[in-house]
């Protein structure tokens, strides 16, 4: 009996965005093949819960258990607001516990396929060092993760407002300040043009919040007394009810202005309780109080300052956009604050500000994983056997044959025809001088506007069946990846003109030029000048000895006036008087240029395939591969740290 086939969900790659904060944590998971936004994860019924670890023995318990546990027992280890960039084997310990616990209780209820399995992309602030980085990613190595990416947490919320279409890439590509207001720190982040600069870090994390709803709160219960004794006890108490202060914070805040009100029951104590109220008054205490943790300065002043200090910081760069995230940023001050700071910039704050890192890490993963596959499979196309460039070289190879006739006709009425009446009029001595006139009237017609006027319209359709050649290719390769067409496509002129550009050294003027298609035609006429006109006896095979030709049919066979032999003979090094040369009409000249036309087009054919259309082809295809690589790459550019 044959297995059944595996499920998508069994063959796509998983990604699990952890934002582990110093307050709170939460999970976003993507899965590679899927467009849809990413889901924020539960953990016991709670899509964000309390950075908590409790140890009693062997006993190890995270979140809202260890809470519960740390009433249970009477002197666990407990850990709160522990993450730090300062690593060492004591501040790893209970990042340790806490990603073990987290992990394995979420793979055992299935909700994610486990530490070996899923790809985790970790968050980590702005102003963190490539060594800090590092070594932050080896405690999680180190805790049973397989693989681990540490990304900027600016980075994952300026993802997510992207993709939730708050920003558009135009944005990102011009000045966005990044506002990430956590528990324990503030970050400032400024980006432009795909570069970020840390421009202000500091210690105003809307913990000192909760430390002060707690002060509050405790002075107005009735068993304060009995509350001090416990902790005095007890002394992780304090940090479970300050956690009890941050929800009923989050509750309030997260409303419109309606009063909170939670009790609390101490287990340790003989009916003890301790009541928790927050209201619109009480809001206005806590942020507007002096607090010992800031020097005196109220949380509402500290931040009006260190918006002031990241202005002095920008010197001068007055960002286009300001993003708010984190979940402090749905305190009611910073809004207006920063609004006030920057009156000329756009402020946004998404929907659930609390989980746009989280998200936003999940997407990169994602989106990395989905980028590295294009590219693989756009190398695929462009590598010697792959089928744009096999395509590319077919029509490199066949251009020879199209614009030869082009510049058959127009080197007729504008050198030939010129040359041989300059020869009538008596201004060019001999017929033998009339070859050197033509060949450099050639040359210079060929490095001149009209010569690339004359191109065009057949590169115009040349390169229009190019394009749809390569597109054919390319178009099921972006669909299969879930992008828009476009993503490669060969029409963007910022794309194909920047590359067009290095088609030809000799190519006079491109950057002028506006149209992919017009630079293509001045990088075939500047080619056709370097290598048709780098060797002078091309000229022999690519006229046919014009001057034979043209002097031969236009005086009916030569034997007429002269005689066939004078025409290679004395004649052509003759100062024949000017009334003699009236017999070499322009019609006669036309006349003998149209009978030896398909001789002289076979002659610029192959002209072009001996001495152009390799170097050409080779110039084609480096050029396709430059722009459609840059085209791959130009997303991924802002978020592949």
């Amino acid at each position: 009996m044959s297995k059944p086939p595996k499920t998508r969900l069994e063959t796509d790659e998983e990604f699990i965005g952890f934002d582990l904060g110093h307050g709170e944590t939460a999970l976003g998971r993507a899965y590679g093949a899927t467009v849809r936004e990413p889901e924020i994860l539960e953990y016991r019924g709670q899509r964000s819960f309390v950075t908590a670890v409790a140890k009693d023995g062997k006993d190890i318990k995270i979140g809202a258990d260890a809470l519960s546990l740390s009433f249970a027992s009477h002197k666990p280890d407990v850990w709160l607001k522990f993450k730090s960039r300062h690593l060492d084997a004591k501040t790893a310990e209970p990042i340790t516990y806490f990603t073990q616990a987290l992990i394995e209780g979420l793979s055992e209820e299935k909700t994610i396929r486990g530490p070996k399995k899923s790809r985790f992309v970790i968050g980590c602030p702005s102003g963190w060092d490539n060594i800090t980085r590092d070594a932050y990613r080896k405690v999680f190595e180190q805790a049973g993760l397989d693989t681990v990416r540490i990304v900027p947490e600016s980075r994952a919320a300026l993802m997510t407002s992207l993709e939730q279409g708050y920003v558009s890439i135009e944005d990102t590509r011009a000045s966005v300040l990044i506002i990430d207001i956590g528990s324990s720190t503030t970050d400032f982040t400024y980006c432009r043009d795909l570069d970020a600069d840390d421009v202000g870090h500091n210690e105003l994390g809307s913990g000192l919040l909760d430390d002060e709803i707690f002060k509050l709160n405790l002075s107005r219960q009735k068993s304060k007394k009995e509350i001090g004794k416990l902790i005095d006890a007890f002394p992780h108490y304090k940090s479970i009810l300050t956690y009890w202060c941050r929800q009923a914070k989050e509750a309030y805040f997260t409303g419109e202005d309606i009063p909170v009100e939670m009790i609390k029951r101490l287990p340790a104590g003989k009916r003890v309780f301790f009541d928790i109220r927050m209201d619109k008054k009480d809001a206005k205490h806590i942020l507007e109080t002096s607090l010992e943790a800031l020097n005196g300065y109220s949380w509402k002043d500290a931040f009006d300052y260190a918006l002031k200090e990241t202005i002095e910081s920008l010197g001068g760069r007055a960002p286009d956009t300001v993003l708010l995230t984190g979940g402090a940023s749905r305190l009611p001050l910073v809004l207006p604050a920063t609004q006030k700071a920057f009156p000329n910039a756009r402020v946004i704050r998404g929907a659930e500000p609390e989980f746009a890192i989280a998200r936003g890490l999940a997407w990169l993963g994602r989106f990395e994983y989905l980028h590295a596959n294009f590219k693989m499979e756009t190398a695929a196309l462009l590598a010697e056997d792959g089928e744009v460039h096999l395509r590319a070289q077919e029509k490199a190879q066949s251009l020879g044959g199209l614009i030869a006739p082009v510049l058959v006709d127009a080197m007729t009425e504008d050198c030939i025809l010129p040359a041989f009446r300059e020869w009538r009029s008596g201004a060019i001595a001999s017929l033998d001088d009339v070859e050197g006139v033509l060949e450099e009237k050639v040359k210079t017609w060929l490095e001149s506007e009209k010569a690339r006027e004359s191109l065009r319209p057949v590169i115009d359709n040349w390169f229009a069946t190019l394009q749809r050649d390569v597109e054919a290719h390319t178009d099921p390769l972006c669909r299969a990846h879930g992008l828009p067409a476009m993503v490669l496509s060969l029409d963007g002129s910022e794309h194909v003109s920047r590359h067009l550009e290095g088609l030809s050294v000799s190519a006079p003027g491109m950057a002028s030029l506006e149209s992919d298609t017009a630079l293509v035609g001045t990088g075939v006429s500047a080619l056709l000048v370097s290598a048709l006109l780098a060797k002078a006896n091309l000229f022999a095979a690519l006229f046919v000895n014009p001057i034979g030709i043209v002097v031969g049919g236009a005086l009916l066979g030569g034997s007429y006036l002269f005689g066939r032999k004078a025409i290679s003979g004395k004649m052509r090094k003759s100062k024949l008087p000017v009334f003699a040369r009236q017999i070499l009409s322009d019609a006669r000249v036309k006349a003998a240029a149209k009978r030896q036309r398909p001789d002289l087009i076979k002659a610029v054919s192959k002209a072009w395939d001996e001495a152009a259309a390799e170097r050409f082809s080779a110039e084609l295809t480096n050029m396709l591969k430059r722009a459609l690589v840059e085209r791959a790459d130009e997303r991924a550019v802002l978020f592949l740290i």
